[in-house]
């Protein structure tokens, strides 16, 4: 038992590690995800009408900033560009409108002003994108964590792994971003729980289910729950 404490105490050390190291890259990854959205969405179901038609042509110019983590555009705007600010404001009863809301939100985070942040990501309607809804309510968990405000950060992560289907793009980055604040706040069983309502999904992709399954093994360590039965699994 005591080699599988040292294995399960270095997992939670390496869990730790990552998430803090790469908190600003898991934020861009996710910001990449919402571009690809964004990309089909915008031009394929969304345009309807000539004002969602003048929102999409100030936001395509929104979006190429963004993708350039120049957010300080995004949010201020410059000579010529209107900001994802502007651009809810004016255009709020479109989709486009809509998703201004999102590129504020993400922008704001990403430039420390939290707040704003969650007051933006808040407004911003996922109309039935289970991916964009999901990356809003995580964005929403990282703004209140840095802010200190780690269990209504908590909230929001564990709304986002459950938003929708786990899979394999969006799931693991909010789950470990839960687990690691369940971790700091001791709240072991409560991540199990999570971890394994997941693992009954039917379908995961074996790299997740694999990586569930190291989790699963160290917070039943952490829970005094630890069977001989997880390396088998």
């Amino acid at each position: 038992m005591k080699e599988n404490n040292t294995e399960e105490s270095q997992f939670y050390q390496k869990l730790i590690q990552f998430t803090e190291k790469n908190k600003k890259t898991l934020l861009i990854a996710g910001a990449a995800i919402v571009l690809f959205v964004a990309g089909i969405t915008l031009y394929a179901k969304y345009v309807s009408g000539p004002k969602q038609k003048e929102a999409i042509e100030h936001l395509a110019k929104i979006q190429d900033f963004f993708q350039l983590d120049s957010f300080n555009y995004v949010v201020n705007g410059a000579v010529g560009l209107k900001s994802a600010v502007q651009i809810a404001s004016e255009f709020g009863s479109t989709s486009s409108g809509n998703l201004a809301n999102y590129y504020a939100g993400v922008s704001y985070l990403n430039l420390g002003d939290f707040d704003n942040a969650i007051k933006f990501l808040k407004k911003f309607k996922p109309q039935g994108d289970k991916v964009l809804g999901a990356m809003a309510l995580a964005c929403i968990g990282d703004a209140y964590v840095e802010k200190g405000e780690m269990k209504e950060g908590l909230n929001f992560y564990v709304k986002a792994v459950n938003y929708n289907q786990p899979n394999e793009l969006t799931t693991p980055i909010h789950l470990r971003k839960a687990i690691y604040v369940f971790s700091e706040l001791k709240e072991f069983d409560k991540a199990l729980a999570l971890v394994n309502k997941i693992l009954e999904t039917e379908d995961l992709q074996i790299n997740f289910k694999n990586e569930l399954n190291k989790y699963q093994g160290f917070l039943e360590a952490k829970t005094g729950k630890y069977s001989s039965n997880v390396s088998a699994k």
